[in-house]
Formats: structure tokens, sequence, C-alpha cells
């Protein structure tokens, strides 16, 4: 079996080291544990910890942040469903308002989080040559937004292309976002300040109007369900409604291993000295491998340039069937890819990446990806 759908992140044993030990540590308080496991914390997070994050935050982010800009959730997944289900759909005055997003392909985990149907509204990107068998989605800067977006979301780095939208792009969808006195809602789950897997591209700071979103799961701890979610303050207090009859609860485990981490100072550590240097090896294996075969196979394939993240975005311009049908015969083949078709909600132009697109992980082991490379750019040539 090759699983190169999934976005687990890879298991690293330096990572894990640090992982152990914080566990370690936490059992050891007792008085502390007794609290973690037995006590609820409050319904965005207890105050206390709070405040030790937009501390600790403060810098990554540029912004003088206080714990009112601050919320914890479930992972940051359960945030965006009272963030997206908050700003779009009918509203108290009887509009409707749509979702927003600038520029597709983006995360599939946006399409069914929301309570109405028709609520978004997805944009064309520009396509751009980027080197041999290499290309680029950037922002159609000319793109016109209609008045009935409520949000405007984006996440950096992009699942599932790798794409970095540039700090210009940023602040103008950010400007626009303002003037409309609309939220703009970053997702960087992949982005800085951790795992920070963004490249060579610079972080993103935190300005009044933006709601960014952050989690735990992309350095390592998926299991813990951590989101953190930094935002304007009447924004927190909004979702703090939502989180008291939705979560009653924010959990305990996931704040106890960000106090250590934030204290010691161990995120900015892990990102910058482990994480990086890891997946930048394993990204470039993975094209060796990739790049190896189709050529191997001649069949037509680009790759978007993969700017951050830990998926690669391929787009195979001569294919005869569809992503999905693609999807089909590789499962039958024991490998597992992400059909592109999924990544375009609320587009309705006519885009050929949204059939001839897949994406895979490169987190898995270098077996897995040479064998489900070679199944996958077998099968493409078969149907070219």
């Amino acid at each position: 079996m090759a699983f190169l759908g999934g976005g687990n992140p890879a298991s690293i044993p330096e990572a894990e080291e640090i992982f152990a030990q914080t566990y370690e540590a936490i059992g050891r308080d007792k008085s502390h544990l007794r609290s973690i496991l037995g006590d609820y914390s409050g319904p965005i997070g207890n105050e206390d910890l709070r405040s030790l994050a937009a501390e600790a935050l403060a810098l990554e982010l540029n912004f003088p942040l206080t714990k009112e800009h601050i919320a914890f959730f479930n992972g940051s997944q359960n945030a965006f469903y009272f963030l997206l289900n908050a700003f779009s759909g009918t509203m108290p005055d009887g509009t409707f308002r749509r979702i927003g997003l600038p520029i597709v392909p983006e995360y599939i985990g946006y399409a069914d989080q929301t309570n109405e149907a028709g609520v978004f509204a997805a944009f064309l990107p520009n396509v751009e040559q980027d080197g041999p068998n290499r290309f680029r989605y950037t922002l159609n800067a000319k793109q016109e937004y209609p008045d009935d977006l409520g949000v405007l979301v984006i996440s950096r780095p992009t699942n599932p292309s790798g794409n970095v939208l540039s700090l210009r792009e940023i602040k103008d969808l950010h400007s626009l976002c303002v003037k409309r006195k609309i939220p703009f809602l970053i997702d960087l789950a992949y982005g800085n300040p951790f795992p920070n897997l963004i490249g060579k591209e610079e972080p993103i700071h935190f300005s009044p109007g933006m709601v960014l979103s952050l989690s735990f799961s992309k350095i390592g701890l998926p299991g813990l369900r951590f989101g953190i979610v930094v935002a304007d303050p009447p924004v927190i207090e909004l979702l703090s409604s939502f989180a008291a009859t939705g979560n009653l609860s924010a959990g305990n485990i996931g704040p106890a291993f960000a106090r250590i981490f934030w204290k010691e100072r161990t995120l900015e550590y892990l990102s910058n000295h482990i994480l990086r240097p890891y997946y930048d090896t394993k990204l470039q294996m993975a094209l060796e491998i990739l790049e190896g075969v189709f050529q191997t196979e001649k069949i037509d394939y680009l790759i978007h340039k993969p700017l951050g993240g830990f998926f690669v975005w391929l787009y195979f311009p001569s294919i005869s069937i569809t992503n999905q049908e693609l999807y089909e015969l590789c499962k039958e083949e024991s490998v597992t890819i992400v059909s592109g078709h999924y990544f375009f909600p609320g587009l309705v132009e006519h885009f050929s990446h949204r059939e001839k697109c897949i994406r895979l992980t490169y987190c898995r082991s270098e077996e897995e990806i040479a064998y489900g490379s070679k199944i996958l750019a077998q099968l493409v040539a078969k149907h070219s």
C-alpha cells in the first residue's frame, strides 16, 4: 500500500522525543495534572494561559496582543465551523452573505462546514509558468469581488497546492476587507509562527480585521486537537458565545503542552531546526522520485511550485480521464491519492485544473512514495 492521499504529518523522531519529554513533564506535576484531567476549562480556554499565549504570539505576530485577542479550540477545523457560519448565510437583517475564496484551489475542509448551501464564491487564479514542468497560481489583481461577500478566506501555505501568497497579495486582500468592513480569515495551519513551513516567503503579522487560525496538528500533534484563533476582541467574544454551547470547554491537554512550549520557547526551535529541514529534505526526495518516473513514462505533467506545506499538487494536461477516475484506478492498485476536484467549492467557471489535478503527500516513506509514483505514472501514461 502507498497512502499518498492523507494529511497526517510525518513521524519525526527528534520531534517525537520533544513531545514525549513534554508529556512526561505534565505527568510529573501531580497537582497540575489533577486540574488538567479533572476540571473543565473555559469555553475558549482559561485566562491565564490565553494571556501567556498573547505574550508569546505578540512577538511572533508583531502586534500588542492581549488575552482578549486569543481563543482556544478543539482544533482549527472546529473554530472554522463557527467562523464560517458566523459570517455567511442569512444574516439577521435578511441579507445573504457568501464566503469569498479569492484564489482556488483551496482547502478541502471548508466546503462542508456551512449550515446553508450556496455560500461559497470562488475566483480563478492566474496560472503562470515557473520553469520546466513548473507552474504557480497567483492572485488575479484585476478581480472584481461581488458586494454580497461576508468574509474572505485563504490558507497560507495553501492546502493543496503549497502556494504561499505574497505579502503584497495579502495586503491587497486585507485592504479590500477593511474597506468593506468584513473579516479576513487566514488559515496558518502550515504557516508561521509554527510549523513555519513557508519556504523563503515572509511571515504574516497580525493586523486589525484579520482572523488568524493556528494549529498544533502540523507540528506533529494532530491527536491533541488544539487550535488557536487570533482576532479582534469582538470576534473573540462572538466565538466565546458559540463555544459555550457548541463545545462547553476548550479542553486541557493541548493547552498543557502549549504552556510548556511557550515558557521554554520550544516551538521556535522545533519549527526552524527540526521540522523545516526535515520537510525540505522530504520534498526534494519526493520530487526526484516523481519526476524520474514521469520522465521514464514520458507523460505530460506540471507541478505547482512547492513553496510550503507538505503536499505536491500535480497537473496532467493530456490525461483523458478525470482525476476522480484516476483516483479509483490508483485505489485498485493499492495507492491512495486525493482527487483535485474537491478543492474548488463555489467555482462556476470551467477550469481544467479542477478535473486534471491531484494532491499527494510527501510525508510517507521513500518506499511508499516510490511505489505510488510508479503506479501513478503508469496509469497516467495509459490514459493520455
